[in-house]
C-alpha cells in the first residue's frame, strides 16, 4: 500500500461513517426546530433543502450584520487569525530571513521524493474539482438512498465552500501576496508580478476549503462518531501541510485559510440551528461640519 492511497482512505472512512445505519432501537435526530426570527427553515422544509442560492445571499448579509460580531469576541478565531497575520507581515523589505519564508524554506527543502508524491495527492484532494465531486457524489447517495444525514452535511458543506471560495478569493485579489514558488518571498500587494511568479498566495484556498469541509462534517456527525472529527480535521490539515511542502504556499497563508474556513463552516451551522448570534455589528451614521473649514463629511462607527 502506498503513500499515494492515505487520502482515498480517509475519505472513505469518512463516508462509511456518514452513510452507516443508525443502531437498532435508536432514532434518527429530528430536525432542528426553527427559531423566530432566523433562517433555520422554510416553512416545512429544513434549512439544507432550502434554496442553495438565497441561501449564499443572506449569507452575506448575516456575515456583516451578526457573524463578525460575534466571531471578534471568539479567542479561538482571533487569536490564530492575529498570529497568522503577524506572521505574515513579516514579508516586507529585502529581509530574507523573516520567519515566515525561513519556514517555508526549510520544509519544502526537506520533502523527499516519496513525500513529494504523498504532498500532491492531498492537494489533489483539495483542489475545487475534487470538492464538487465528493460533495455532488455523498448528496446524490444521501438523497436518493435515504441518508438524510449526509445529504444535508453535502448541501451545507457545498455552502460552506462557495462562501469560503468568494471571500479568500476577494482577499488574494487584495492583499496580492507572492507565492514561495519562482524564488518569491511573499510580499504583499505585489500586483505586477515577475515572469514566473503569482501572486495569490495569502490566504490558502485548499485549507480554507477543506476546513470549511472538516468542520461541518464534524459538526454534523461528531457527536455520533468521535472519530471523524480526528479523519475530518486530520485531512484538512495534511492538505494545508502539503501546500507548503509543495512550495505553493507559506505557513501564515495555510493558518489564516484554516481559521477563516472553519469560521465560514460553523457560520453555515449556526444559521441550519437558527441561533442568532450573540452580538450584532451596530451600525451609526453621524453628519458633521467643520465650522472652520466649511467642510461636511459623515463618520461612520461599527460597535460590537
Amino acid at each position: 500500500m502506498t503513500s499515494r492511497l492515505l487520502p482515498a482512505i480517509a475519505l472513505s472512512l469518512l463516508l462509511v461513517a456518514a452513510v452507516s445505519p443508525v443502531p437498532a432501537g435508536a432514532e434518527e435526530p429530528p430536525e432542528p426546530a426553527a427559531t423566530a426570527g432566523t433562517d433555520a427553515g422554510d416553512g416545512d422544509r429544513p434549512y439544507w433543502r432550502t434554496n442553495l442560492f438565497k441561501r449564499l445571499f443572506s449569507d452575506q448579509k448575516f456575515l456583516f450584520t451578526d457573524w463578525i460580531g460575534q466571531e471578534v469576541h471568539r479567542p479561538g478565531f482571533t487569536l490564530p487569525l492575529v498570529a497568522g497575520v503577524a506572521l505574515a507581515a513579516t514579508s516586507h523589505g529585502d529581509d530574507l530571513n523573516q520567519p515566515d519564508l525561513r519556514l517555508e524554506r526549510r520544509f519544502n527543502a526537506s520533502v523527499t521524493e516519496e513525500g513529494t508524491g504523498t504532498a500532491r495527492a492531498f492537494t489533489n484532494l483539495g483542489n475545487a474539482a475534487t470538492g464538487i465531486v465528493l460533495i455532488g457524489t455523498t448528496y446524490l447517495i444521501g438523497r436518493f438512498g435515504g441518508h438524510d444525514r449526509l445529504a444535508e452535511a453535502s448541501s451545507l458543506s457545498a455552502e460552506a465552500l462557495i462562501n469560503t471560495g468568494l471571500w479568500t478569493t476577494i482577499l488574494k485579489r487584495a492583499t496580492a501576496r507572492s507565492r514561495p514558488s519562482g524564488g518569491a518571498e511573499g510580499r504583499f500587494f505585489d500586483y505586477q508580478p515577475a515572469p514566473g511568479q503569482s501572486n495569490e498566495s495569502f490566504p490558502s484556498g485548499h485549507a480554507a476549503g477543506a476546513f470549511a469541509l472538516a468542520t461541518v462534517f464534524s459538526g454534523i456527525f461528531g457527536d455520533d462518531h468521535r472519530w471523524v472529527p480526528w479523519v475530518a480535521y486530520g485531512t484538512a490539515g495534511l492538505i494545508g501541510v502539503s501546500r507548503v511542502g509543495l512550495g505553493r504556499h507559506f505557513t501564515s497563508d495555510v493558518l489564516v485559510g484554516g481559521v477563516l474556513g472553519n469560521s465560514f463552516g460553523r457560520m453555515v451551522l449556526t444559521r441550519r440551528d437558527g441561533v442568532a448570534a450573540a452580538r450584532r455589528v451596530q451600525t451609526t451614521f453621524a453628519p458633521a461640519f467643520d465650522p472652520v473649514t466649511h467642510e461636511a463629511e459623515v463618520d461612520l462607527t461599527l460597535r460590537w
